[in-house]
């Protein structure tokens, strides 16, 4: 079995949160600064692999509302305010509700790293309710192997319990939520969070306690228990370590099942390659053999375990880390086939200049694969121009984006309201935004100048999927009242406003018109 860590779940000491923030792109440099030295340079040497095609899956289409398994119907209670409405599957790259609408999100991360629960860092109903009124469609609610299973084979339910409220407690204020595995560095015992150590085999590697953002490259006991993560070897009792994260899928899929408003299931927050993982850096085609090796088979996995519960909410496969920095592709394929599914991914590039390439990549994996896109990490700081660039690169590359993160960067202590001091206006200044949220038609140009407060969006009035809409199925928008006091004024050409001047404005196209654009400002 090799190697163990010991077994300790390792709560985050305070502040650790937030040291996070910068320190991403010293990782994306750091990485960036192993393309001009040598491999040793990087923390380890090893041979290239030799590239192989890897399998493509075909894209689903969009269906209706969907039934749990076992026949048991999906539900979404009715909220008071902005609601977004769920999402049923994806045509293509584009996430669609149940009338097929393109469904386009601004999201949240609110990640539980240590062994306190969302609610017990602070998170409750007033939290959710300033998302739900500032114009958050989504939040990628985190939690960690370490916290669910800290023993083998044994779930925490208090633990669970506690994560399942918040969750409903979010999805009751119409608000969309990702279900997210999340690691970084591999676990409390290599010195982050994530995996339990009794999950940690490392055969004997040099453990260096090095800190973020270094570790990936400068901690061989990390890399050596990634690699025992892809080789699946077996754990404690004989079990392989996959296995065990598909049996904590299993739970939360069953949990979570019925709730029309879970969006899917994020399979595995930013993976690394192991120890051979220099061929993802090495070649800007990345490593398709280390994706079909590695990654394909866990994906797999899991999937098989939440289908087993849950055969409706989509997946999101997450590319290796590295593709988050602008300098490689993936080749990740869709487990087991499957149509329902997505790519997670992150922007985090080497420099401001390879942002767009994250995005060109993650759209080129969507034209070979015909499955969706989610933008579900980038930001980490509180610099409104930096946040405004990086969102104004998603929104012209129409890919929905999930900003890091409201424990971070959006409040100052989850133990306070988020309202006056607490909050961190820097970043409420760029993520809050009116946006179109169902989008009867293919998206096509959406722009928004946030000194003028304007947001200017265009779209096709024919789907994704080649069809038209009937005049019951309008275009929403989400208009964050707190931008607009007052009011404000719609221009639109090609349709026509059908709602008040609230959070939830909708517009329908005239009859004949090819194409819509709606432009918001203040009165």
């Amino acid at each position: 079995m090799g190697t163990q860590v010991g077994d300790a779940n390792g709560a985050l000491r305070p502040g650790d949160h937030r040291r996070r923030r910068a320190r991403r792109f010293v990782l994306a440099a750091a990485i960036g600064l192993c393309l001009a030295t040598t491999a040793a340079a990087c923390g380890s040497s090893a041979p290239s692999s030799t590239p192989s095609s890897t399998p493509s899956s075909t894209g689903g289409s969009g269906g209706g509302a969907g039934t749990a398994a076992g026949g048991a119907a999906l539900t979404a209670p009715p909220v008071t305010g902005f609601a977004v409405p769920p999402v049923t599957g994806h045509v293509g790259r584009w996430l669609v509700d149940a009338h097929g609408r393109v469904i386009l999100l601004d999201g949240v991360n609110m990640v539980a790293k240590g062994a306190a629960t969302p609610a017990q860092e602070g998170f409750g109903a007033a939290d959710a309710a300033w998302l739900q009124q500032n114009g958050i469609d989504v939040v990628r609610l985190g939690l960690t192997a370490a916290s669910l299973m800290p023993t083998p084979g044994h779930i925490d339910q208090a633990w669970l319990h506690s994560y399942l409220q918040t969750l409903d407690q979010l999805t009751s204020h119409g608000i969309l939520v990702l279900v997210d595995l999340h690691q970084d560095g591999w676990g409390p015992t290599t010195g982050s969070d994530g995996f339990p150590g009794w999950m940690t085999i490392t055969n004997g590697a040099t453990n260096t306690h090095a800190p973020f953002p270094n570790y990936y490259v400068s901690n061989p006991a990390v890399q050596a228990a990634f690699q025992s993560f892809w080789e699946n070897v077996p754990g404690p009792g004989g079990v392989p370590l996959q296995q065990r994260v598909a049996s904590m899928f299993g739970t939360l899929s069953s949990a979570v099942t019925s709730n029309a408003r879970v969006l899917g299931y994020d399979l595995l927050n930013e993976p690394w390659p192991g120890t051979t993982w220099q061929p993802c850096l090495s070649d800007p085609n990345g490593c398709p053999a280390l994706d079909q090796s590695g990654l394909d088979p866990y994906y797999a996995t899991v999937d098989r375990a939440i289908r087993a519960h849950d055969t409706h909410h989509l997946v999101f496969p997450e590319p290796y880390v590295l593709f988050d920095f602008g300098l490689s592709t993936t080749h990740v394929a869709m487990p087991t086939g499957e149509a329902n599914s997505g790519l997670s991914f992150h922007m985090y590039a080497t420099s401001p200049a390879k942002e767009p390439a994250v995005l060109q990549n993650a759209i080129g994996w969507s034209q070979s694969t015909g499955d969706a896109l989610l933008e579900t990490e980038f930001g980490a700081t509180t610099d409104t121009t930096t946040i405004d660039r990086m969102i104004g690169e998603a929104d012209q590359a129409l890919v929905p984006w999930i900003f890091w993160a409201f424990n971070e960067d959006v409040v100052h202590s989850l133990a306070k309201p988020p309202a006056g001091s607490n909050l961190i206006t820097s970043t409420v200044a760029a993520i809050v935004r009116p946006h179109p949220v169902a989008v009867a038609g293919t998206p096509t140009a959406s722009t928004y100048d946030p000194t003028t407060r304007t947001m200017t969006f265009t779209w096709s009035t024919t789907g994704p999927d080649g069809k038209t809409y009937p005049p019951t199925v309008p275009t929403l928008f989400n208009v964050p009242m707190s931008l607009y006091p007052s009011s404000y004024s719609v221009h639109v050409t090609g349709g026509h406003v059908v709602s008040a001047r609230g959070q939830t404005l909708t517009v329908d196209p005239v009859s004949g018109a090819s194409s819509v654009t709606v432009t918001v400002s203040p009165a």
